[in-house]
């Protein structure tokens, strides 16, 4: 008499079975842009949706556990003698000590935001990353995830950058714009990773660092800062992690934003942010 399923591949905790390729000793979800990485599946949310978790598994160790990476968006850049954008909040557990239940869990992802706005939430569950701050534009700025960098415009405002505003800390804060007239190197958004740069004479300040992550089964950078801008023909601060640069003065926009990448603060002088992201791995077989 024919058996009527077969034990499932990794099921000597759970003893398992499977039907149709999925063990009895692994999480069941839907939701999400779903990949398949070796004995894992990972949901990558780059719009507001809903995480299902139809099933837990009984699995000692990965029977109810999830990995989880969520950024916020990034701040935009400075618009005028403006700073770069601070790079959205930054949260990720390597160890699966995350528990689920079987329910619906509501994903918020922080939209992409223009230069001269801070970047919004994103959400999983009670984890919560911060949108970065905006650029300072003539010494207006904000906190956020990691900090937006200092103006570099002395007469309207203060030139130093803005410090993370979450507990505990997402990121870091943006570099100092330089007010020596007439040099008006504005500073680099904060990173996930490390501080914004300071503006130095006439050039912008480098962005902050992002952190490196392979979660999706492809490394990529999260939430790396945009450089400041530039005074003049002087150079715009490079972006953190290759991300978008800052500009000078007689440019439009300037530098380059990584692509497929998540939480980039914008360069400074009117450069767009990049969008947050959600994702969750789990063990599948």
């Amino acid at each position: 008499m024919p058996l009527l399923g077969s034990f499932g591949a990794g099921s000597a905790k759970g003893f398992g079975f499977t039907t149709g390729g999925a063990s009895d000793a692994y999480i069941i979800a839907t939701g999400g842009t779903i990949i398949d990485d070796g004995d894992f599946k990972v949901h990558r949310f780059t719009s507001s949706s809903n995480f299902i978790v139809e099933r837990l598994g009984t699995d000692e160790t990965y029977g109810d556990k999830v990995e989880y990476v969520v950024a916020g968006a990034g701040g935009g850049g400075g618009t005028h003698h403006g700073g770069g954008g601070g790079a959205g909040g930054y949260r990720h557990n390597s160890a699966y000590d995350m528990t689920v239940t079987e329910q619906t869990y509501a994903i918020t992802v922080g939209a992409q935001v223009n230069g001269g706005q801070s970047g919004g939430s994103s959400t999983f569950s009670s984890i919560t990353s911060a949108g970065g701050g905006k650029g300072f534009t003539d010494g207006n700025g904000s906190s956020g995830g990691s900090g937006g960098g200092g103006s570099s415009y002395p007469a309207v405002g203060g030139a130093s950058g803005n410090v993370p505003s979450v507990t505990p800390s997402q990121g870091n804060g943006g570099g100092t714009g330089n007010d020596g007239s007439p040099n008006y190197g504005a500073g680099g958004g904060g990173g996930a990773a490390t501080s914004g740069g300071n503006g130095t004479g006439s050039n912008g300040g480098t962005g902050g660092n992002g952190s490196s992550n392979d979660i999706d089964g492809t490394s990529r950078i999260y939430s790396a800062g945009g450089g400041g801008h530039g005074h003049a023909e002087a150079s715009g601060g490079a972006g953190g992690s290759s991300n978008q640069g800052g500009s000078a003065a007689s440019q439009t926009v300037g530098g380059r934003n990584i692509a497929n990448a998540y939480g980039m603060g914008g360069g400074g002088h009117r450069n767009n942010s990049s969008q947050g992201v959600v994702v969750i791995r789990y063990k599948f077989k």
